[in-house]
């Protein structure tokens, strides 16, 4: 192999899906931690681990856009997902689209009526 090849970075572009599943939510060196310390909670995690399409896509848009201008992608898709703000995204949303959330429901339990 020629000096400097990285052949880790070339598998994981191979196979787009490894390098997303280890991406922040998921790998156990997440840079991007949780407020409350101890990295993605589990209902961020499931939620991602629904998103590959859609994250996959807006990378796909971002290299159409570039070759559109006239210039090369510069980003890989694992760069891509270093940067990525999984976590900005993930608290942007309402807890209605968060996974386990119906709306209110979630914090103001049924009644239970006894007849």
């Amino acid at each position: 192999m020629p000096s400097g090849y990285d052949y880790y970075a070339d598998l994981l572009e191979g196979t787009p899906q490894t390098a997303y599943f280890s991406a922040a939510p998921f790998g156990a060196g997440s840079t991007a931690e949780s407020p409350w310390g101890g990295g993605y909670s589990p209902a961020a995690q499931q939620y991602w681990s629904g998103q590959y399409g859609n994250v996959f896509n807006q990378y796909l848009g971002n290299i159409g856009r570039s070759l559109r201008s006239g210039q090369d992608p510069e980003v890989s898709f694992t760069e891509y997902l270093d940067q990525y703000p999984f976590m900005q995204r993930y608290s942007s949303l309402s807890p209605s689209m968060r996974p386990g959330g119906s709306g209110a429901s979630r914090y103001s339990p049924r009644t239970r009526y006894m007849f």
